[in-house]
């Protein structure tokens, strides 16, 4: 996918950013698959969202602002029933934050067996599994990070 026409897309997308602890928050609303998502995230910022404390949960809504609907965060389920963040550099998670999770009530249920990918309502930052090639709107983030996507 020529990723050129979504930088112009983005240019007249609401773009809001929150300034959390050691990363910086980017709501963008330019409803993009899981993995579209993630590859733009990892073009112009550092991944698709790791929320690795209530910290960031709170950055993260200020970063949505007034937005109600939902927007892809960087958790994936592998396969293996186990959740992992887009940024799987071990190094870049303290103790415990790689398995910091805010799912809403009854999440993630995998409904049809497809729902691989969190995204997050935007009003309360809690969690729901969904269907990766759904398009949202996305948060990305920038951060302290040794890892490097060329």
């Amino acid at each position: 996918m020529d990723y050129k026409g979504i930088v112009v897309i983005f240019a007249g997308a609401l773009l809001s950013v929150s300034f959390g602890q050691t990363r910086q928050f980017y709501f963008v609303n330019t409803p993009l698959t899981w993995t579209d998502a993630q590859s733009v995230c990892r073009q112009n910022y550092t991944d698709l969202a790791s929320i690795e404390n209530t910290a960031d949960v709170d950055a993260v809504i200020a970063a949505v602002s007034n937005y109600t609907g939902k927007a892809w965060i960087g958790l994936h389920d592998d396969l293996e029933n186990s959740w992992k963040w887009s940024l799987s550099d071990s190094g870049f998670y303290g103790d415990g934050q790689s398995t910091f999770r805010n799912w809403g009530s009854n999440e993630p249920n995998n409904l049809y067996g497809q729902q691989l990918c969190a995204d997050l309502y935007g009003v309360n930052g809690l969690w729901d599994d969904n269907d990766c090639n759904v398009a949202l709107a996305f948060v990305c983030y920038t951060g302290e990070s040794f890892f490097k996507f060329y």
